[in-house]
């Protein structure tokens, strides 16, 4: 039996990772949420808001790099896009069960 090399792991909370991977329009954002909370983790009753920001910000990663992202962020914030009230959207989802 040979020996396989190891695949590299890259840890998702890393924040090089997550201020290399955003694209430049969040990084000053990011930064922003991480200092503070890199400064409240101090006190070890802050060490849960830091890993809070960092798997926030993780997902912001996989969001703003899906194409269309900003896009749909947008037509949300406006309301212009093709979407459904929530209570429109339960009310449907009751009719159909």
């Amino acid at each position: 039996m040979s020996a396989q090399p190891a695949e590299h792991y890259e840890d998702p909370l890393d924040p090089q990772r997550i201020l290399r991977e955003l694209p430049d329009r969040e990084r000053a954002n990011f930064l922003a949420a991480y200092r503070a909370a890199l400064d409240g983790a101090r006190d070890p009753a802050g060490w849960g808001q830091l890993r809070r920001i960092l798997r926030l910000w993780n997902g912001m990663v996989i969001a703003t790099n899906r194409p269309g992202f900003y896009e749909a962020q947008e037509a949300a914030l406006t309301g212009t896009g093709g979407g459904m009230l929530l209570e429109d959207y339960i009310r449907l989802g009751r009719t159909q069960a």
